[in-house]
This record gives structure tokens, C-alpha cells and sequence, in this order.
């Protein structure tokens, strides 16, 4: 098989049947399969996913648990079943705008032999909000280093990416609270990752993704863990670069208990935050007296509102 698409889906019944269609209906030169993950949905997911089965029976390897398991475990689950040189990724809730795009893709990764995983432009569409961009790629070529992923720019969405089946996904991988800029990660040692400047994608942001359905808070504490378990799986030459980003990710937990008026919890996490990164203590000098003000002077936090109030900074600097 030349290509499999890796799905999974969980409560995506608004969404999936437009999802499948713009996989069934890609143009390409080579047999591809589909093998999708079906959380035990509390909609009627599972049961448009079986009639797309009914409907194209050698098409499909479903994966049905009795009980929720979750979306690293459905990973787990279903990555063995994917039989494909090459796997393009696609969740449920997401379509493609282009009906060549898996062969675009696989032959580029057939011309680019030096390179793991290939993605593109894509356009992303917040359901609450209605809002809609275009991804932006900053880098000077085509090529993406990890270090600018370690400084936290992810220009990739999950709908939008090809890799090469090389990549077992390790024993800890359950213990992570996200999968996706791991799998990036870990492919980044194997070879390049390159973009293709074209937009073949939609992206949905919606308030019961798992990542957009959380809370700002919690999702720094997920990204916490993810680069604490990370230091310890990835090369030494990145140390400096997750030192960064727990200090970034430190000061907008300070920042967020201030606002809690939980400054014992702010001064726990100030502490770390200061024996953190040097650079970034340097860099950012100024803002961390102020709160050394607020947390252990007395001052009130409304005289400092511009930094306490500012917006999460998930970007290092």
C-alpha cells in the first residue's frame, strides 16, 4: 500500500461525513486505505463511520473500542494497523480542499528521499468565532529545523502532514498529554521535514477540540509535562532551547495565579521561573521585577495591569 490515512474520530458527527467524502474522493495513481479510530462517541459518529464502511468496503480497517480510551491510546491502537509506505494524518472534525493532494504529496516525498515528513499551508476555520486564516511559514526554505519547533512555532496542522511509516511510536507515548509535535519531533532526528506553499486544507478550531476545549492554564501545564518527559527522549543540543520554554511557560503561570490573587502558588512558580533560564531572566529583566514587586513587595498588581493582563505567549522570544 502506497499511502494510508490515519484517522481518528470522536464526536465528530457534525463533521465527519464532509471529512470522508474529501478523502474518498482524492484523484491518485497508487491504492491508498483508510484506517480510522472511533472513540465511542457520544453522537452519531460511529455509525456514519460504519455506513461509509458499508459503502466502501475494502476501503476501510476500523478501529471500535466498547469504551472511550482517549486520543493517545486510539494512537496506539491504530498506528500497527497502518500498512502504507507513507501516512497522511486527518481527524475527524478537518477536510481536504484538494482532490490531488495525496498524490502531491507522495510524490514529493518519492522525489525528496532525504526527507520524513512533508506538510503545507492550510486554511484554519474557528467554528465559535467564524473567524478564518491562512497558515503562515516563516523560515527562509522549504526546510524546517526542530529548533524552530523547541521555540514554540508550529506552523503545521495535523490535516496538512505526510510521513514516511518509519516512526514505532515509543512505550511512554500514553504518557504524553498530546502526540502530534512529538511525532514531529521524533521524525526531525530521523530526516527532514519540508513545506509544500500550498493550501489543501481546512482546520477547525472548536470549543470541544482537545486542545481549544481546554483552559489556557491547563494547557500550559500540558505543554510542561510534554517538554519535562521530552528533555530526557531528545538530543542534548535541545536543552537550551526546552530550558526556554519553561521559563516562557513558567511566567504565564505566574502571570495567571497573580490574576487568581494565588500568590502563594505565583511565588512556587517565580522561583522556578528565575532558576530556569538565564537568557530568558536577562531578556525579560524588567517584567520580572515588577513581579518580584507584586509577589514579595506588596505592590498592586493594578499598577502593573499591561503585563499581568497581556495574553499568553506560547511563541518564545
Amino acid at each position: 500500500m502506497k499511502v494510508t490515512v490515519w484517522m481518528s474520530a470522536y464526536n465528530h458527527a457534525k463533521y465527519i461525513s464532509r471529512c470522508l467524502d474529501s478523502v474518498i474522493s482524492q484523484k491518485t495513481d497508487f491504492e491508498f486505505d483508510i484506517v480510522l479510530g472511533e472513540d465511542c462517541s457520544a453522537d452519531d459518529t460511529r455509525k456514519i463511520v460504519l455506513s461509509y464502511k458499508e459503502k466502501y468496503p475494502g476501503k476501510f480497517k476500523l478501529y471500535l473500542p466498547e469504551k472511550n480510551i482517549g486520543m493517545m491510546r486510539m494512537d496506539m491502537a491504530t498506528q500497527p494497523m497502518c500498512t502504507g509506505e507513507y501516512l497522511a494524518l486527518l481527524n475527524g472534525d478537518d477536510y481536504w480542499t484538494d482532490e490531488n493532494k495525496l498524490q502531491i504529496q507522495a510524490d514529493f516525498l518519492d522525489r525528496n528521499t532525504d526527507t520524513v515528513m512533508c506538510f503545507h499551508k492550510a486554511t484554519v476555520m474557528n467554528e465559535d468565532t467564524g473567524h478564518e486564516f491562512e497558515t503562515v511559514y516563516l523560515e527562509e526554505t522549504d526546510v524546517l529545523p526542530p529548533e524552530s519547533l523547541l521555540l514554540g512555532y508550529n506552523p503545521i496542522m495535523t490535516p496538512t502532514v505526510m510521513m514516511r511509516n518509519i516512526l514505532p511510536l515509543p512505550d511512554w507515548y500514553c504518557e504524553m498529554p498530546y502526540g502530534d509535535m512529538l511525532t514531529y519531533l521524533l521524525l526531525a532526528a530521523k530526516g527532514k521535514i519540508r513545506y509544500i506553499d500550498k493550501n489543501m486544507s481546512i482546520y477547525r478550531i472548536h470549543e470541544s477540540g482537545q486542545w481549544q476545549g481546554d483552559s489556557l492554564y491547563n494547557n500550559l501545564l500540558k505543554d510542561l509535562k510534554f517538554y519535562r518527559h521530552m528533555r530526557g527522549q531528545v538530543n542534548g543540543k535541545y536543552s537550551r532551547f526546552i530550558d526556554r520554554i519553561f521559563a516562557q511557560r513558567y511566567f504565564d503561570i505566574v502571570l495567571h495565579h497573580i490574576r487568581e490573587n494565588d500568590l502563594a502558588s505565583a511565588k512556587r512558580y517565580f522561583r522556578k521561573l528565575v532558576m530556569t533560564d538565564r537568557g530568558f531572566a536577562k531578556d525579560n529583566a524588567k517584567d520580572l521585577v515588577r513581579i518580584y514587586s507584586i509577589l514579595f513587595e506588596g505592590r498592586d498588581p493594578k499598577e502593573f495591569s499591561e503585563l499581568t493582563e497581556r495574553p499568553v505567549k506560547w511563541k518564545v522570544n
